[in-house]
């Protein structure tokens, strides 16, 4: 049976109701059972709803699914939100699929999961062409010849005194382990989603070489608990896209499963990981040093007692030279707009939050990192100075990234040492 796939916008409010373009009532209780396991993923309103800046694919049962594409300019199309999201993507997780490769045309015209899919079987072809990973298993047979230990027991009471038939155990390597049944299971529930010539190809090609796996369907739960092994360390990028074509299509998900399949993305978090990776290669090239998400300090302490502490702070990037703090950044999925003039203007509270970084984390530089879109064009230089303490004086800059870019480069909204540098 060959899917269907609906096509949506962050943020945007979805009618309930009938007809090809409204979600059904069990549409809707579907997205609504997503929302209870990831909050704001959604909000009901009256016949419809309101979807919010998570984005990403969610199973709407009956070979349905729900595309949802993320949303950067006043104008929309399905085809640049797509590679856009998966532009962000290769940088934040650094997609093997992805990594080297320009997110094409051809990619764009694809739905995610359709993209998704394609990834996976692509991921699988080294690993099949290297050879599967074999493990030994004890096996117990009756074979022509001894070979490993003779079960005396089992010869006796079975076989007698037959000396054509003797009863052994043995270690073999065998291909069937738990690492390629994760990679089976993945591969069977993309079936119906393998469509296109590469991907009906590669998926036959694919099915054959683990013919001799079996088809567990406990997929997803046998993936969370996979041990550790160095041996195994190059399974790691299938065994990434296993695992969330797992979460989205795994049968012990549509079987009655609590959790609703999804496969969803926080723009906000996916923003900030592709920036910080793309900032982090360019730092090490010069001696400096990108900190994610640094926590540790805090806004205030008590007056009394400076080892009471209080407002911890943490801001998605500290730049750093060595022990020296030189800029403090924080990065902002939203859109951003132009005054009358035609400066850029961040958002009051994004400008509060950074002059508190800015406090706490020494520095003469903070810096504010939004995506970039086609109506900034023309945009007029523009930086903050914010108070500070004794002879310092912090800057706040505004910083875009241009994320229809495969380099994801930034642009500078004033003048930035540091940040120059990384751009």
């Amino acid at each position: 049976m060959q899917g269907r796939t609906l096509t949506a916008i962050e943020h945007q409010v979805l009618p309930v109701g009938t007809g090809d373009a409204a979600l059904s009532p069990a549409d809707a209780e579907r997205l609504a059972s997503v929302a209870r396991q990831r909050p704001g993923f959604c909000t009901p309103g009256h016949r419809s709803i309101r979807l919010s800046q998570f984005v990403g694919l969610v199973s709407l049962g009956n070979g349905r699914v729900l595309e949802i594409l993320p949303k950067v300019g006043e104008q929309v199309e399905p085809t640049r939100a797509r590679g856009t999201l998966l532009r962000l993507l290769r940088w934040a997780y650094d997609l093997p699929s992805f990594a080297g490769v320009e997110v094409t045309h051809g990619l764009q015209q694809r739905t995610l999961l359709d993209v998704f899919v394609l990834a996976y079987l692509r991921a699988l072809v080294p690993l099949v062409r290297a050879g599967l990973v074999r493990r030994y298993r004890s096996i117990e047979d009756d074979l022509g010849v001894v070979r490993g230990r003779l079960l005396l027991q089992r010869q006796v009471a079975t076989h007698a005194m037959r000396i054509d038939r003797i009863a052994c155990r043995f270690d073999d390597l065998d291909i069937d382990n738990s690492w390629n049944q994760v990679l089976k299971a993945a591969l069977v529930a993309t079936r119906p989603w393998a469509r296109g010539l590469e991907s009906g190809r590669l998926w036959l090609e694919m099915a054959a070489a683990f013919d001799e796996v079996r088809l567990r369907d406990d997929g997803l739960a046998l993936h969370r608990n996979l041990p550790l092994d160095r041996q195994v360390s190059h399974y790691t990028p299938a065994l990434q896209w296993a695992g969330w074509i797992l979460q989205l299509l795994s049968p012990d998900v549509r079987s009655g499963s609590s959790s609703a399949p999804e496969l969803l993305f926080d723009m906000n978090r996916v923003f900030e990981l592709a920036v910080a990776t793309r900032l982090r290669r360019r730092a090490n090239s010069l001696g400096l040093h990108l900190h994610s998400q640094h926590s540790g300090r805090h806004l205030a302490h008590d007056q009394e007692d400076p080892h009471r502490r209080f407002f911890s702070l943490r801001p998605d990037l500290v730049l750093s030279h060595g022990e020296t703090v030189v800029a403090v950044a924080d990065t902002k999925w939203i859109r951003l707009g132009k005054d009358r003039r035609g400066y850029l203007v961040p958002v009051d509270a994004h400008a509060y939050q950074l002059h508190a970084y800015a406090a706490a984390y020494p520095c003469d530089e903070a810096v504010l990192i939004y995506p970039w879109h086609e109506d900034l064009d023309g945009a007029r230089i523009s930086g903050y100075r914010l108070p500070g303490g004794g002879d310092r004086r912090p800057v706040l800059h505004v910083v875009c990234a241009d994320v229809e870019d495969e380099a994801l480069p930034l642009y500078l909204a004033g003048e930035s040492a540091s940040f120059s540098r990384l751009a």
